[in-house]
C-alpha cells in the first residue's frame, strides 16, 4: 500500500478545516484532540510553521502541523528553563490527526520523518509538543520521533498534558546506562508532578496491562538548563 507525504500551502486551508471536523467528531473522547483555529492553521500554512499531509489514493487522509511561535505569545518553551534568547529558534510538534479508517498504517511516523528532515533549514533547534496521558499511543508516536515527556502542564482550557521535549536536528545525548528507572501509572497524577520536580524524564510508554499505560522515567535532565520551572 503506497502513500505518499506531501508539503501543504496556504490554499489548503478548507482541506484542513474539513480534516479536522472530520476527525474530531469521529474520536469516542474528544478532549484527546485539540481543534485549531483557520486563524492558527493559516498562519502555520504560510510562513509561521510546516504542514503536511498523507495523500492515499488522491485523497488526503491525514495531516501534521509544526508550528514556529516567534515572538507571539504562545510558547511551550516559557514552561521550560529554556533561555529566553532561544524562544525564536522554539518549534511546537502541534497537531496530528488520521482519519479513523486509515489508523495503524503508521502515517503519522511518515509525516515526523518528512518533517524533521526538513527542519534544519528553518533554523529550529528546539521541538516541544503536548499529548494527553490518556493517549498513550500518541505519547509512544513522540517518544519514536525522539521527543521525551519532561513535565506535566495545564493548556488548552486547563487540559492536563504531559510536555514533551527534542532537540534539533540532533536528538537527546546518550545516557549512561546506570541511571536509575522507574515506571508511573499514567493516571497518578501526583505522582508524575513529583517525579518530573526532581529531575525524572519520561523515557517510554509500558502497555503491559489495558488501560493502565505506565510511563518508564530515569533521572536524565534536560540538555539545556535545570529542568522544567
Amino acid at each position: 500500500m503506497t502513500f505518499d507525504v506531501r508539503r501543504l500551502g496556504p490554499g489548503d486551508l478548507g482541506l484542513l478545516l474539513g480534516l479536522q471536523e472530520r476527525i474530531g467528531s469521529a474520536l469516542p473522547d474528544p478532549s484527546v484532540f485539540q481543534t485549531s483555529t483557520p486563524e492558527f492553521i493559516a498562519y502555520c500554512l504560510a510562513d509561521g510553521g510546516r504542514c503536511y499531509g498523507v495523500v492515499r489514493d488522491g485523497e488526503t487522509v491525514a495531516y501534521r502541523i509544526v508550528y514556529f511561535p516567534h515572538d507571539r505569545e504562545f510558547n511551550l518553551a516559557k514552561d521550560t528553563a529554556l533561555p529566553p534568547a532561544e524562544y525564536h529558534r522554539v518549534g511546537h510538534w502541534d497537531t496530528v490527526a488520521v482519519l479513523p479508517e486509515w489508523r495503524g498504517f503508521g502515517l503519522a511516523r511518515l509525516m515526523n520523518t518528512r518533517a524533521l528532515a526538513e527542519l534544519a533549514d528553518a533554523d529550529i533547534r528546539h521541538l516541544f509538543s503536548t499529548s494527553s496521558p490518556a493517549n498513550p499511543h500518541g505519547v509512544r508516536t513522540l517518544l519514536e520521533a525522539g521527543f521525551q515527556p519532561v513535565a506535566l502542564v495545564r493548556k488548552f482550557g486547563g487540559r492536563l498534558r504531559f510536555l514533551l521535549y527534542r532537540p534539533s536536528p540532533a536528538r537527546w545525548p546518550a545516557a549512561p546506562g546506570d541511571l536509575p528507572e522507574r515506571t508511573v501509572a499514567c493516571s497518578a497524577t501526583d505522582e508524575l508532578e513529583r517525579a518530573f520536580q526532581e529531575g525524572w524524564t519520561g523515557t517510554g510508554i509500558v502497555l503491559d496491562e489495558p488501560g493502565r499505560p505506565r510511563l518508564r522515567m530515569r533521572r536524565l535532565p534536560l540538555p539545556f538548563g535545570d529542568g522544567p520551572r
